[in-house]
């Protein structure tokens, strides 16, 4: 193909405009790469926990490892959070991970709900360390039966 005086800056143009569309379809692939463990399980423990702050049990039931979830039925698993308190914030600060297995520390907000205590000491902020295992390909929340 012979290209003319003015054919030469409109197929630079397209050149241009072929490699800037490139590199954005490339670079939106890389984001779709695999997670490292940590990146996954945080995810996941984000998901459960703002479930479990909007006291969502049938959905924080789903993120109990498959083993839980054969032995304790969903109707079941509300009964085992007290009603002294409710979650009024939680994030998640770090996942730390070997192998098939991952330490989450989450802080928690918790508010307090006996009349006595709530007065004096109306909320509490703490830290606490979950466990998460892989299992069939996916991480699942460690709950103890």
């Amino acid at each position: 193909m012979i290209f003319t005086r003015s054919a030469a800056p409109r197929r630079r143009t397209l050149l241009a405009t072929a490699a800037l569309v490139s590199s954005v379809l490339l670079a939106g692939c890389a984001s779709f790469g695999p997670k490292t463990p940590e990146e996954e399980v945080r995810a996941r423990a984000e998901q459960r926990w703002a479930a479990l702050v909007k006291r969502d049990f049938a959905k924080a039931y789903t993120y109990a490892q498959p083993g839980f979830r054969a032995v304790v039925k969903p109707e079941a698993y509300q009964t085992r959070f007290g009603n002294a308190g409710s979650w009024k914030d939680a994030q998640v600060h770090e996942a730390t991970c070997e192998a098939a297995r991952c330490t989450v520390r989450v802080r928690l907000t918790t508010a307090i709900a006996i009349p006595r205590f709530a007065r004096s000491i109306p909320e509490v902020v703490g830290y606490h360390d979950e466990v998460w295992v892989r299992d069939e390909g996916q991480w699942w929340f460690l709950e103890k039966i």
